[in-house]
């Protein structure tokens, strides 16, 4: 529908802007003169059109999880403040700084001009709109009930976003203490031990087997160097192809949650996210199967999405929700409990959404202390590692302090 920008002087003399949507500009004139006042300017609003090539090249792009949010959070607003969707979308294209959503959103609302869903255009954007996101519109579109959809999916978006924030947060004290222990390695290889190699060599004595491993280490450093930072490229691109092989993902994912201490958080944080989402599919009412259908890829470990599948497939042939889950070990035996305590009382997506929080504050608590248990591994292997090179570089000297003592 073409859109009208007009200007209005009114009885007082101030004149007033605006814009309005109209099939026609015979319509548009009708619709100003509702308004009153003298018609000084009407003028029809050329739309940026969208190239498919560029359509296609918004496919693969995202946007921050936090704009998401707020552009959430904003449409959420609009419309309950009686807003069309149309008029909405076009509001917050044109306030909009972020290019590709700015080009996204024109697309958006070209495709639900022409009579496309607003969910079926938010589908051609799956890097940016998940399938939980698409779903539960399609869902309020049936009820009529966007607004408030919009409004959940804000909140929904938001525990989300605080969730990997947690998670981040956690692995960022190991990740910090790793970096500074290889650097520090590096540091003595590179720049201590070469200037220590003469004095050892000259000295005639026999070395320990372990200052002649740093010794060769520090002479291959400095002299292929360059070896050495093209075999760490070629094994980062490596490590990146096999994990995308289905094989390659399952073993890594298989390897996280068997890692003392970070493997318990880990699965805590992907209970989080299940029932947090499965939480938010039933209370937009979409039927407990499909809400197993859409969570597939939403978990983020491909050992945990097979179990979701095979949870939805009991579902399909008649099992009850609690029982498929109950039959599964990398679900707690709890959620398997409330979850039927949720079937006979009909509120299942209430004990997700308890589920949800309580698994939320459980990775809270654990972020919080996780850098209190990691820190007998990280101090061991720091140990190690540091005690390997003292003993390395001190023991030849003293060896030569004792010859010529």
């Amino acid at each position: 529908m073409p859109t009208y920008t007009y200007k209005i002087r009114t009885a007082e003399g101030k004149v007033l802007k605006g814009i309005m949507d109209a099939r026609t500009e015979t319509d548009a004139l009708l619709n100003t003169r509702k308004l009153g006042g003298i018609l000084l300017e009407l003028t029809e609003k050329k739309q940026k059109n969208v190239s498919s090539g560029t359509v296609k090249g918004l496919k693969s792009k995202k946007i921050p999880l936090k704009e998401r949010i707020i552009l959430t959070e904003q449409l959420s607003v609009m419309l309950n403040a009686g807003i069309t969707l149309i008029q909405a979308l076009r509001g917050l294209a044109e306030e909009c700084t972020n290019k590709t959503e700015k080009a996204m959103l024109e697309q958006v609302i070209a495709d639900v001009e022409s009579g496309i869903q607003f969910s079926a255009a938010l589908e051609k954007y799956p890097l940016i709109f998940s399938r939980i996101f698409c779903q539960m519109v399609k869902s309020a579109e049936k009820t009529g009930n966007l607004a408030d959809i919009l409004s959940k999916l804000t909140i929904q978006q938001q525990k989300e976003y605080e969730l990997k924030g947690k998670v981040r947060g956690a692995l960022m004290y190991p990740a910090v203490v790793m970096v500074l222990l290889i650097a520090v390695i590096l540091v003595v290889i590179t720049f201590i031990l070469p200037k220590l190699t003469g004095l050892f060599l000259s000295s005639g004595t026999a070395l320990p087997l372990s200052t002649r491993i740093l010794l060769g280490l520090s002479s291959f450093l400095g002299s292929y160097w360059y070896l050495v930072l093209l075999g760490l490229i070629g094994f980062v691109f490596a490590a990146k192809q096999v994990i995308k092989t289905p094989k390659g993902r399952w073993a890594l994912d298989s390897f996280i949650i068997k890692v003392p201490v970070l493997g318990s958080f880990f699965k805590k944080s992907y209970m989080a996210r299940f029932t947090q989402s499965f939480a938010s599919l039933a209370e937009a009412g979409i039927p407990v199967l499909d809400a197993f259908v859409i969570l597939r890829g939403v978990i983020g470990n491909v050992v945990y999405e097979r179990e979701v599948d095979m949870i939805a497939k009991d579902v399909e042939n008649g099992v009850k929700v609690s029982t498929a889950i109950r039959k599964s070990k990398y679900f707690p035996a709890m959620i398997g409990q409330l979850v039927s305590v949720g079937e006979q009382s009909g509120d299942l997506g209430g004990v997700f959404a308890v589920l949800g929080e309580f698994f939320e504050k459980e990775v809270d608590g654990m972020a919080k202390n996780l850098s209190t248990l990691l820190e007998p591994v990280i101090m061991i292997i720091m140990g190690v590692v540091i005690g390997f090179i003292l003993i390395s570089v001190l023991q030849p000297i003293y060896g030569l302090v004792n010859t010529n003592g």
